[in-house]
């Protein structure tokens, strides 16, 4: 049983798979290959916003947004994945102390020291596996990031429910530790723009949220996020990301050409789309 658990934590096994992309290795290196990555250089992002609905509505999206740093895919030593926790009962911000990630094509290493650093350098931080072994949100990304960047390890950073404090700790704590080797990191938010009953008010939202992402605008869109006047499940680490002063004025924006929709169980209409930063 011991010998279990810590096999357990050194791996952490996904939970989407099935669900969210396809669980068969076969199916999931056929459904990447269909994007041609190694048909070009392509772009050299130094950060991405990629959604994380299932792979059938968003995965091309979330292709183009990778696609956006594969010129640098040569010098990506790791990818830090910041994902919003969709169980509204968790708070704080956290780390895994997995030794790896496990997706149907192959493990990612975690990278530890980064991690320890990110927490050493954080009021909030905490390097906790249990968010991590529910949580789709950075899973679904997995492994377009073992096929674009199969020598790099992960930073995984989960976000409970959003408040000013993590924000602000995140973006203090990306700074000190990201800074002084962003050239060979890719930092990958994931997050979608909007969920609502009625599609109309759903696309409103959605693309509020794709002006402020676009505008790097950390106060009011941590304003929105908090004040419950937007609800882009993944928002408030953006506001973290561009509070943190990673993305320089000189840092471009993309936005993706549309966005798309989805009907969720609960009949929400659901936005996505995908930006990103060079």
């Amino acid at each position: 049983m011991e010998a279990l658990l810590a096999q357990r934590k050194r791996i952490r096994s996904p939970v989407g798979a099935g669900m969210f992309y396809p669980e068969e290795k076969k199916e999931i290196l056929e459904y990447l290959r269909s994007f041609g990555f190694e048909e070009s250089s392509g772009g050299h992002a130094k950060a991405i916003i990629a959604p994380h609905g299932a792979w059938n509505y968003s995965g091309s999206l979330v292709a183009k947004a990778f696609f956006s740093a594969m010129g640098r895919s040569s010098s990506i030593k790791r990818v830090v994945l910041l994902g919003p926790i969709h169980d509204k009962r968790e708070k704080g911000l956290f780390l895994s102390n997995s030794h790896s990630f496990h997706t149907p094509i192959g493990n990612i290493p975690v990278d530890r020291e980064i991690s320890e650093e990110l927490e050493f350098h954080s009021k909030f931080f905490e390097i906790n596996d249990i968010p991590h072994l529910s949580e789709h949100s950075i899973e679904i990304l997995l492994p377009f990031v073992k096929y674009c960047f199969p020598e790099a390890s992960i930073v995984p950073i989960l976000m409970g429910q959003p408040k000013a404090q993590y924000i602000y700790d995140l973006a203090k704590a990306l700074k000190d530790v990201i800074m002084p080797v962003l050239d060979e990191t890719l930092i990958i938010v994931s997050s979608n723009l909007s969920s609502n009953t009625d599609q109309k008010t759903a696309q409103i939202l959605a693309e509020e949220v794709l002006r402020l992402f676009s505008e790097k605008n950390s106060p009011a869109l941590a304003s929105a996020i908090l004040e419950e006047r937007l609800n882009a499940c993944g928002g408030a680490l953006a506001a973290g990301l561009f509070e943190s002063g990673l993305l320089d004025e000189t840092c471009t924006c993309s936005v993706a050409d549309k966005m798309v929709s989805a009907v969720s169980a609960e009949n929400n209409t659901v936005y996505y789309s995908e930006l990103s930063y060079i």
